[in-house]
């Protein structure tokens, strides 16, 4: 299959898009487990619909041509097309009420159907299906976001990108401090960007560390857990078990190139 990602370059779309991604091709694989990855994805699909279920359910649903792929805490069951043609956007949080007047938060674990929420992404599914071109569709999508959103506030910005800063995981108190909110203002602010306590976004921003430690460093599973802030192994597998279902020690032995995505 051809892959092309890229992170977004223009200076005013950064502030909402963190990279934009292209899936095109014959999966060698039959189904796929998606870990949670701390994204928000506006996601294009060319092909049929690909049928999915979750972890914590045994309901088993398709996906439209264009949906918001909210936040994840549960791992995501995909069954591979014969062909698979995506485009996707990862998305800072706050950039989704900007857009959608909803908060991010209220789509976790969640694949909605954008063309229900705004019939303009019909439209854009149209623009973007008549381009082959990875890089011409960016500009479509740069030029449309940047139509649509106004400036996101510092400290709103700062929260949304917890996942993704170099804030390390620490207390609800301290995290509150470095972010200068109160700690209700905190908790407000996690549920409406994440749809999480603040005690879960901070285990949940361990568990990412973890899982792209494992990816990057061939450390043992003591170590990773040391370096990620666990108190010891079994806080390390207790956590990683949370979000994945799996332990960390199964996690490396069926783990791919590609972090957080497990073939069959």
């Amino acid at each position: 299959m051809d892959t092309s990602i890229v992170t977004c370059q223009n200076k005013r779309a950064g502030s909402y898009i963190n990279s934009f991604w292209q899936i095109n091709g014959a999966p060698a694989y039959q189904s796929e487990i998606i870990l949670p990855k701390g994204a928000v994805e506006f996601i294009f699909s060319f092909n049929d619909p690909v049928p999915f279920s979750r972890m914590d359910g045994n309901e088993q649903m398709s996906t439209p041509r264009c949906f918001l792929n909210g936040m994840n805490n549960k791992p995501v069951h995909l069954v591979a097309p014969a062909h698979q043609s995506f485009f996707g956007i990862v998305l800072n949080p706050a950039a989704v009420k900007k857009l959608l007047f909803v908060p991010c938060g209220a789509f976790l674990n969640a694949i909605t159907d954008l063309e229900i929420l705004d019939k303009a992404f019909g439209s854009l599914w149209h623009q973007l299906a008549e381009k082959n071109s990875f890089n011409e569709r960016v500009q479509i999508r740069e030029k449309w976001m940047i139509q649509r959103l106004e400036s996101i506030h510092p400290q709103d910005k700062a929260i949304a990108s917890y996942l993704s800063n170099n804030i390390e995981p620490g207390s609800v108190a301290n995290l509150a401090a470095e972010l200068c909110y109160s700690t209700r203002q905190l908790h407000r602010k996690a549920q409406e960007f994440f749809g999480m306590s603040t005690e879960c976004l901070i285990r949940y921003k361990r568990y990412l560390a973890s899982l792209h430690f494992m990816h990057q460093s061939r450390e043992s599973l003591t170590r990773i857990a040391y370096h990620c802030h666990y108190y010891d192994q079994a806080h390390f597998i207790r956590e990683f078990n949370e979000f994945t279902g799996l332990t960390p020690g199964e996690y490396r032995l069926q783990k791919t190139q590609l972090p957080g995505h497990l073939f069959q």
